[in-house]
């Protein structure tokens, strides 16, 4: 045939194989509805075809120009701010006094799993970032059911307990309820991509993986969890109505949920709360953590401080205080400006891109990385109750720099086929 003969002119001269398959899609489409409507002016079938090629143009600089268009795309701005970050990080380790807690030096320990991390990172970004995301889009509804039953295997068959939360162990990997999170992110973009859940079916979804999650329990995790998935559902196509009436339908359960909660508290637990409020009253308990913090900021003044204050996980939730405290809030606030310059770069490149399941999926992916940072960030200035929660990039931790990789990677995958994102192939958004 002409067309076909015609289309492949056009894709020899595109790089990118995605860009070929993604060309030659709406080239062909293109030309099949000016056909049609050459065959209604009275042309044959042939001649109509020949008319619609004609009418297209040179299929060489069609190819070039579609070349230019769809070249993948690589966003080394957001690449060297990560990079920033994770140099970042060895900081913290060097800094914090390993031999108070373990009774050893750590240091170079610490050192060598950073390094390991870091390599599991990259390749989880680079991974992520070479994957078209938008052949997972159909698989949203199984990665919902997959996460739904780790979930349920998590709080009722864990492997392993660790102060309170379950763990699922087989051999080097270990599952916890973080560590599901991305699945669910993911099911809840092409959920509400395709808005076809009613409101009670929204409900229902919703709080399954949530319940289970607090059985699990893992208070971070539910609280990321239900965190993005608002805000992917405000964000969506569904009417005004549909998200009054079902947040105030969440929100009910949620407040029936918590009368019942905090009664079965325990006194452990309630120290805790009590502790936020006046950690003064609990100098030797829940409330040192809190003393400690609030003193080590307070000495650290604009460019640091010789005596380093030790502070239990340093070098993890509270890697932050260690960096104030070696080179002042100068360096403080230099660290949390290129984590927010991290968040408002990629808002900026989705902000740019029409309704879409990439567009969606950007958002919750950015949602998740701003809610760790900016509580982490609040927890650290005394604004939070302390809950565990890892400064993206810049703590300790393998789950929190793959969770935080796999937001990047996600980001980067996107950009990378931002010119595939909406319809016509003349549609370009760089």
């Amino acid at each position: 045939m002409q067309s076909e003969s015609f289309l492949r002119k056009v894709t020899a001269f595109i790089r990118s194989k995605e860009a070929q398959v993604h060309v030659y899609d709406e080239l062909k489409q293109h030309l099949e509805h000016s056909k049609i409507a050459w065959m209604k002016k009275g042309y044959t079938a042939e001649e109509a075809e020949r008319k619609a090629i004609e009418e297209m143009g040179s299929p060489s600089e069609i190819g070039k120009s579609m070349d230019k268009i769809h070249r993948p795309k690589v966003d080394w701005l957001l690449i060297g701010l990560v990079a920033i970050l994770l140099g970042t990080s060895f900081i913290p380790i060097v800094t914090f006094d390993s031999t108070i807690f373990f009774g050893a030096d750590m240091t170079d320990h610490f050192i060598r799993g950073k390094w390991l991390h870091l390599v599991f990172a990259v390749i989880l970004i680079a991974v992520l970032m070479y994957t078209d995301y938008r052949k997972v889009e159909r698989f949203s509804l199984a990665l919902y059911l997959g996460a739904l039953i780790l979930l349920m295997v998590l709080s009722y068959f864990p492997t392993v307990r660790v102060q309170g939360q379950s763990y699922l162990m087989a051999g080097p990997i270990q599952i916890q309820a973080l560590t599901v999170l991305p699945m669910l992110f993911i099911a809840w973009a092409g959920f509400f991509t395709r808005g076809k859940f009613k409101s009670w079916q929204l409900i229902v979804l919703f709080v399954l993986p949530l319940w289970f999650i607090l059985s699990a329990p893992s208070l971070i995790a539910a609280f990321l969890y239900a965190g993005v998935v608002t805000v992917l559902f405000f964000v969506s196509d569904y009417s005004a109505k549909a998200k009054i009436v079902t947040s105030l339908a969440v929100s009910g359960f949620v407040a029936s949920n918590m009368f019942l909660i905090i009664p079965r508290l325990h006194d452990y637990q309630l120290v805790r709360l009590y502790a936020y409020l006046d950690p003064a009253s609990y100098p030797t308990e829940e409330g040192y953590v809190y003393l400690a913090v609030k003193n080590a900021l307070n000495e650290a003044g604009w460019f640091g401080t010789e005596t380093i204050r030790y502070i239990p996980e340093g070098h993890t939730d509270f890697a932050l205080v260690l960096l104030i405290q070696k080179f002042g809030y100068i360096a403080g606030i230099a660290v949390v400006s290129v984590l927010f310059a991290v968040a408002v770069r990629i808002l900026w490149k989705v902000n740019r891109l029409p309704r879409s399941y990439g567009k969606m999926l950007v958002i919750g992916a950015v949602s998740f990385y701003c809610m760790q940072f900016g509580y982490s960030v609040a927890m650290i200035l005394g604004w939070l109750p302390i809950i565990g929660l890892a400064l993206p990039f810049i703590s300790y931790g393998f789950t929190s720099l793959l969770l935080n990789s796999f937001v990047i990677g996600i980001a980067l995958s996107v950009y990378r086929r931002k010119t595939f994102t909406g319809y016509g192939v003349q549609r370009n958004y760089s």
